[in-house]
């Protein structure tokens, strides 16, 4: 456990609020003893991510993710187990200990955020230093474009002054190592010459931070005419493009308020946006929104509003939509995420609205120009991205004429055939028919046609492909019922920890998840079961944990039922002694072996206690109540198992 005692964890994590810490990046609503919301670690529609407060556990039906806070911290942040024991001991307060051999080295990944958040210190005093010719520049430059100083500072803005080495300079000064500069996407390596050197020079900075509010990435812009106009982090350990929001840290609060995210193009528009009071707004970070942003947007709101200039961009946008639009779609599961040039990748279903600005304006230069109604009023008129998307098909079609008439039935057709909600095709269906003088029954039953063929393409690739998918999991498969009720028994019950735990060996646990709870239980048979989480290594037993534990069993007469099992399993390693009995007594036989006689004896012993023990388990299965897994098997057989 990484240094860090059984005590240790467990006071930890019997102070943590597992709601609170998954409430903050998952949208969660009561659902009796639990709460439920859309999983964080995978794209679903229904909810079947549950969170057990009394037990400190989560778990997804879906994806099987579970375990307690330090897996949830684990998995949400990308932290190795001691930085989850760090952040979490430091949200509830409990201080761990720092010398002797339980003194825990910080990870990378601590000194990588360690070097940015001083990076990001460095450029913003840099920024509001007087004094300085470049930075005097960079602060016309925002007044310039309107941005007042509380914002800037709220986001992080700073400046990167001229010079090859002032950042690296400071770090060395301050004991950080050429090499973690390096890693952290903040020196060059020197191409003729030993060394590095700044990669951001001379620019306005923009703090790239993550939904937590750590810096992981900037972005620097020029400020002459004659540079390349954005400079960008490469992706590191702590940063990868597709996989961040710009300004969802501070968004975060406002976009779970309204129930909606706003996603606009740059900086600069995001800056401008909070500044007007749309603090809901965040911005893209690359070519294309991906389904990783998309799904950080969706735990927290349920509608997305993507802007769009009316310019060349928005119309390239609206094809680049049309043409990710493929036979592999799944007619259920329908969005769109939306990129900031034109680039889209497909996600699951989740509503997005495409809001169009008046034509020369970005969000920066329309509220500048025309104030927060403006865009509200934008905002207010955004509409369904596939009926933006049908428009633009029908716009971009001559329909004076027959072929572009035939060409634009054609595209709405196959549109329609994509959207997974009957009542929205049928107006986007009535809407496009008085456009193309066509009736819309014609058009939907085009559509049907398109879904039905693609529904039997689809069933056709998955057979083809359903066997060597199998070959090629390695996941585990669904435990046998029986086996599963007796792990979660084991795990809920004192009684039967007590006296199966004794009783059981490794090979009567097939399954070999089950089996590593087990032997995880073996070793600690008084901890709390939720404390087992500690002592299993990989996710995947841990979400079969937590799934045991998140179900609320009734078990009813409990007392017989572990004594029944504690005969079966008598039974079971009897049949095995008769087993290995019988071969010794054949070989026996054959050799003339003088122990032959002893073995009959044992024999028949083994025989006769096999009967007995029978005899009792039939009567204990015929008296107690059946268990749930058990409804389709007859009592008789159920004396027979396991």
């Amino acid at each position: 456990m990484a240094g860090f005692t059984p005590a240790l964890l467990e006071e930890i994590r019997a102070r943590a609020d597992i709601v609170e810490l998954v409430g903050q990046s998952v949208r969660l609503k009561k659902a009796g003893e639990n709460w439920k919301g859309l999983c964080p670690f995978h794209t679903e529609k229904t909810p079947s991510f549950t969170v057990n407060p009394k037990k400190g556990i989560f778990h997804c039906f879906g994806c099987k993710a579970g375990g307690d806070a330090f897996s949830f911290l684990r998995k949400q942040e990308r932290l190795d187990f001691p930085e989850a024991v760090r952040a979490l001991a430091q949200r509830v307060g409990v201080e761990l200990p720092t010398d002797g051999a339980e003194r825990v080295q910080d990870g990378k990944l601590e000194s990588l955020r360690a070097v940015m958040a001083r990076a990001a210190r460095f450029y913003s005093e840099a920024l509001w230093k007087t004094g300085d010719p470049g930075a005097d520049k960079a602060r016309r430059y925002l007044e310039g474009r309107g941005v007042d100083a509380e914002v800037a500072q709220r986001f992080g803005l700073g400046y990167a002054p001229e010079g090859w080495d002032n950042l690296l300079g400071l770090m060395r000064r301050e004991g950080l190592g050429d090499e973690l500069l390096a890693q952290a996407g903040l020196v060059l390596p020197r191409q003729n010459a030993t060394g590095f050197y700044d990669r951001f020079r001379g620019r306005l900075m923009f703090s790239i931070r993550d939904a937590q509010g750590r810096v992981v990435a900037f972005g620097g812009r020029a400020l002459g005419p004659d540079e390349v106009k954005y400079i960008n982090s490469p992706e590191t350990p702590l940063y990868v493009k597709g996989h961040t929001v710009y300004g969802l840290d501070l968004a975060k609060p406002a976009i779970r308020e309204r129930n909606r995210a706003v996603v606009v193009e740059g900086y600069l528009d995001c800056l401008m946006a909070h500044q007007h009071g749309f603090t809901e707004t965040v911005a893209a970070l690359g070519t294309a929104f991906t389904t990783a942003q998309l799904a950080l947007l969706q735990r927290n709101a349920e509608e997305i509003v993507a802007v769009f200039d009316a310019d060349a961009a928005g119309q390239k946008a609206s094809a680049r939509l049309e043409e990710m639009m493929t036979d592999t779609m799944d007619a259920g599961g329908l969005a769109w995420a939306v990129a900031r040039t034109g680039g889209f990748e497909r996600s699951g279903y989740f509503p997005v609205k495409v809001a169009v600005l008046p034509p020369g304006h970005d969000p920066d230069s329309l509220l500048r120009a025309e104030g927060a109604a403006a865009f509200q009023s934008r905002l207010d008129a955004a509409r369904s991205i596939l009926s933006f998307v049908m428009q633009q098909a029908l716009s971009e079609e001559d329909l004076s004429t027959a072929r572009g008439r035939a060409t634009a039935h054609a595209r709405v057709a196959l549109i329609l055939s994509k959207v997974p909600n009957a009542e929205e095709a049928t107006t986007l269906a009535a809407q496009a028919s008085r456009q193309l003088g066509v009736d819309s029954t014609q058009l939907w039953i085009e559509a049907q046609q398109l879904q039905g063929a693609r529904a039997r393409g689809r069933r056709s690739e998955q057979l083809t492909q359903s066997g060597r998918g199998a070959a090629e999991s390695d996941a585990w498969p669904p435990p046998i019922p029986f086996e599963r009720d007796l792990v979660a028994l084991l795990l809920q019950v004192d009684e039967a920890r007590a006296e199966l735990l004794p009783v059981l060996t490794d090979e009567d646990v097939a399954h070999q998840g089950l089996r590593l709870v087990v032997t995880a239980l073996r070793r600690t048979p008084s901890a709390l079961p939720e404390a087992l989480m500690a002592d299993l290594e990989g996710d995947r037993e841990r979400g079969l944990l937590a799934a045991l534990l998140v179900e609320d069993r009734k078990w009813g007469d409990t007392h017989s039922h572990v004594a029944e099992l504690k005969r079966r399993y008598h039974i079971r390693h009897r049949k095995h002694r008769v087993h290995q009995v019988t071969r010794a007594i054949i070989d026996a036989q054959a050799t003339g072996d003088p122990a032959l006689p002893a073995l009959e004896d044992e024999l028949r012993g083994l025989q006769r206690d096999l009967q007995r023990e029978a005899e009792a388990v039939r009567e204990l299965a015929l008296a107690r109540p059946v268990l749930p897994s058990e409804w389709p098997v007859s009592p008789q057989r159920r004396a027979e198992t396991p």
